[in-house]
């Protein structure tokens, strides 16, 4: 199945005349196409978008230029932008698809031929929910996957013009201000510039062959930790430059650690009922003995909104000092480390294998907050037909690999290996990308709060970008060419 088709042509004998039709469609041809009409039909069954609570709100902070949340400001500044141009969405959603679809049909130029396997294995990924309604939900961590994705596409395109300085710094740019923008809507998607730091090292250390072993690897080093302060440079001054007027000071770094801190405490009490909480009651011990009494029936390694739903417990966590909760967070870590992980185990199997994805809301379609922040924005609640079908649609993969977390997980391992054995041209940094997308969502073993399926989207999206360019030309274990590192 490998290599282009041969171009096709057919006769009709018309009286005198013979009227010749020429076809020449190949493998690269197709796969674009597929690419191409899964992207319109994508568009066509999900604008203007589908926008839940923290949507709306987001997008109302862009739209009036105000702070209100603790959400990424450039998210809302973002999707503000978009709207600016048409009210709403569409736009947003339109230019977010765009480019991802159009980073895997970049793909193509990565490598030197197209099998058609790539034809059929791209017709099922665009079939997939998670290209097919995710792509159209106004979600930040959909906005990151696509960035990342985009990204690590735009640094192997850069090795392979790397003599071309020009356009290899124009692409090296706009991959660190997608990584960077990514990076500040999904806070540990910095893993995923650090790995596309690193793969440039890798890029930049091979691009000149002559040099010593120790120079290559000294000029790697330089180019991979110039790139990881590019990106925390970058991102500050885009969350920075996204801040509206007279915002107040952001608190996201701090809230976020707070919830994380308690969520683990409390879990310690509701597993072991013996563990001391003595931080928490010299601050406050009427507060503390209330926290505990409620421990046992509000945890849940679901999600913290158990927690967060009981006024009781919530009392008696208001009265706790951020000071106080984190001393009894490190102690729980350093002094009872057996018990903190069997807390971090319980919440990591939710959101990385949920023994019941239906509750971890799987799919989000139509659009639904508060009157007060739809109707500013000339929104209505949405539920409609369409939004029906296309929640029906995604149910029918529910309880299958193509909504399991573990399934794509597994298959960047495999792809990542066999690119680094292959080691040709790009596979150097679409490899980077496979292990980049298993270390992201290793990373909620210490902050998952939640099991929401959108948390590790880009895990899931990142393994199917691999797998279409392994399909492009596959890397087969017993195909191990010369290595190349930079295609000029």
């Amino acid at each position: 199945m490998a290599g282009d088709s041969e171009p096709r042509s057919g006769g009709r004998r018309s009286g005198g005349f013979t009227i010749e039709i020429k076809v020449n469609v190949g493998a690269r041809t197709a796969f674009r196409a597929v690419l191409a009409a899964g992207l319109l039909v994508m568009l066509g069954a999900n604008l203007p978008g589908h926008l839940s609570y923290d949507s709306v709100a987001q997008l109302y902070e862009g739209h009036f230029h105000i702070r209100e949340t603790w959400g990424p400001a450039l998210y809302a500044w973002v999707l503000g932008f978009f709207d600016g141009f048409i009210p709403g969405t569409s736009l947003y959603v339109t230019v977010s698809a765009a480019l991802f679809f159009g980073a895997l049909a970049a793909l193509t130029g990565l490598r030197p031929k197209t099998s058609w396997w790539a034809v059929p294995v791209a017709a099922a990924a665009v079939l997939t929910p998670q290209l097919m309604i995710y792509q159209g939900i106004v979600w930040k961590d959909v906005m990151f996957a696509n960035c990342a994705v985009a990204g690590f596409v735009l640094v192997a395109w850069a090795g392979q013009v790397w003599p071309r300085r020009g356009l290899r710094w124009a692409l090296l740019i706009t991959a660190l201000v997608l990584m960077a923008a990514g990076a500040q809507v999904r806070q540990n998607g910095v893993i995923a510039g650090g790995f596309a730091a690193l793969a440039l090292g890798w890029i930049a250390a091979f691009d000149d062959t002559q040099t010593t072993a120790r120079g290559r690897w000294r000029r790697g080093l330089t180019w991979a930790i110039g790139a990881l302060v590019a990106l925390v440079v970058v991102g500050q001054l885009e969350t920075t430059l996204s801040e509206p007027p007279k915002a107040p000071r952001d608190t996201a770094l701090g809230t976020g650690l707070r919830i994380v801190e308690s969520f683990d405490v409390i879990g310690a009490m509701a597993l072991d009922p013996t563990y001391r909480v003595d931080q928490l009651s010299a601050a406050n011990p009427a507060a503390a003995a209330i926290v505990r009494s409620r421990a046992k029936a509000d945890y849940s390694g679901r999600r913290v909104d158990f927690v967060d739903r009981d006024p009781a417990i919530q009392a008696g966590l208001n009265l706790i000092s951020d000071k106080a909760f984190a001393a009894q967070w490190r102690d729980l870590v350093f002094r009872h480390p057996g018990l903190y992980l069997r807390v971090r185990v319980e919440d990591f199997r939710w959101v990385f294998s949920p023994p019941v994805v239906d509750w971890c809301l799987p799919i989000y379609v139509g659009v639904d907050a508060p009157a007060e922040k739809m109707a500013p924005l000339g929104m209505q609640h949405r539920y409609v037909q369409s939004d029906v079908m296309l929640y029906n649609y995604a149910s029918w993969f529910l309880d299958t690999p193509v909504y399991s977390h573990v399934f794509y997980t597994g298959l960047s391992l495999v792809l990542g290996v066999l690119l680094l054995w292959r080691r040709q041209g790009a596979d150097v940094t679409m490899a980077a990308m496979q292990f980049a997308a298993a270390a992201f969502a290793a990373s909620f073993f210490i902050i998952s709060i939640a099991c929401d399926y959108r948390y590790l989207y880009f895990t899931d999206v990142a393994a199917i970008a691999g797998l279409i360019y392994a399909a492009l030309d596959p890397p087969t274990p017993w195909r191990r060419e010369r290595p190349t590192h930079t295609i000029h």
